[in-house]
């Protein structure tokens, strides 16, 4: 048994989220990455597919490192960064063939307004991908608990059927869903064992609990044991990834 569980079942590669949003893009197209960060995706994406594109953040510090990394792409004239919410976009209805939204879901407060602003910006035939992760019963109420630790998740939009519904509310259908489960997770391991090194540091934290509340506090301490527990559920399907492509109803 072992030995059959030492043989990988070729899990997808992270890349694969760029290749569902390949389908989807011609040359030409008009991208929003909603929630961009520091804009590395929506950056491969412009690159890749010779688009042009938006990256929404309301973190200012994300803008500030977006900006600098389109800068450095020599992307400037293609790609726009502006710090801003989904449901205030500055854009004319139907002004994007494709939405990104990745890893952001998790953290919206009013998500039904945000997902009606990326609707109403979003082509009728175009389309929205988004990547975000869910609780499943696996996940004990005590470790439920440690997430709620984790510093912008909204508890609710852990839950299925309450961002599913949001999508409704929207004006959005799934088309198309893609439970990846620890699929992610397992490419990693098998090449650079990031699993191992998160378990090692909560090792580490615990050990170390007292002298990092002193010197940090309980909230940092509490943010980073919440923050690698939320890596490491997810290779256990404590919690489980999934993909979307939403599309106007």
């Amino acid at each position: 048994m072992y030995d059959l569980l030492d043989r990988s079942l070729e899990p997808r590669r992270p890349d694969s989220l760029h290749d569902l949003a390949a389908e989807y893009l011609v040359p030409g197209a008009v991208i929003l990455d909603a929630g961009c960060r520091d804009a590395a995706d929506l950056i491969r994406l412009v690159r890749t597919h010779d688009a042009t594109g938006v990256g929404v953040d309301p973190v200012e510090i994300h803008v500030a490192r977006a900006h600098a990394a389109v800068a450095t792409a020599e992307l400037g004239a293609r790609i726009e960064v502006v710090q801003g919410v989904l449901e205030a976009l500055p854009y004319p209805d139907g002004h994007f063939d494709l939405v990104w939204c990745r890893d952001v879901v998790e953290q919206v407060d009013l998500l039904v307004p945000a997902l009606k602003g990326a609707a109403r910006v979003l082509k009728q035939d175009g389309r929205m991908v988004v990547y975000t992760v869910f609780v499943t019963d696996l996940l004990a109420p005590q470790e439920f608990e440690l997430l709620e630790r984790h510093m912008g998740n909204v508890s609710s939009n852990l839950v299925e059927r309450n961002v599913e519904e949001a999508f409704g509310s929207a004006g959005l259908s799934i088309e198309r869903k893609d439970v990846v489960g620890t699929e992610y997770k397992e490419y990693a391991e098998e090449r650079t064992q990031p699993a191992s090194r998160t378990l090692l540091r909560i090792a580490r934290l615990r050990r170390l609990r007292r002298s990092v509340v002193e010197s940090h506090g309980e909230e940092i301490y509490n943010h980073v044991e919440a923050n690698l527990h939320w890596e490491v559920f997810q290779f256990l399907g404590k919690l489980q990834p999934t993909v979307y492509v939403l599309k106007q109803r």
